[in-house]
């Protein structure tokens, strides 16, 4: 029993230096960009295509949805305070990224003179490529 619980000691020290190593390094790499007075340029990685994209933003509307019926079930104020929370990000943070990707995705396909059209690598049950 001691010998688990100095395992568990050693690990919980060892996690501990790992966040404050961590800490330090994100404090720094801040430190650095914001000295410059300026943001970095961001490059976008588009690995999604245009229908994951969209079925992304369905599944977070979905999701949105469940959270605001959630609301109506509430019995608490903390409870309805977190569910809010849960929704301003839906909305405030994950959905203008997926509109700002589809907007990228499209400008893309217009300069670059692409298809948005890509083969389906997802496998549904009773439907056919076909009709994919």
């Amino acid at each position: 029993m001691k010998l688990r619980s100095h395992e568990n000691t050693k690990k919980s020290e060892m996690e501990k230096q790992f966040g404050e190593l961590l800490e330090d390094c994100l404090k720094s790499t801040v430190d650095k960009i914001l000295s410059k007075k300026e943001l970095p340029e961001v490059e976008y990685i588009q690995t999604d295509n245009l229908g994951e994209v969209v079925e992304k933003l369905a599944i977070l509307h979905i999701r949105t949805w469940m959270l605001e019926d959630a609301i109506q079930e509430a019995t608490t104020d903390q409870e309805i305070a977190e569910l809010k929370r849960k929704i301003d990000i839906c909305f405030k943070v994950k959905r203008p990224k997926l509109v700002q990707a589809i907007n990228l995705l499209v400008e893309d396909s217009i300069a670059n003179n692409k298809s948005l059209r890509e083969d389906s690598v997802k496998l549904y049950k009773g439907v056919s490529d076909e009709q994919n």
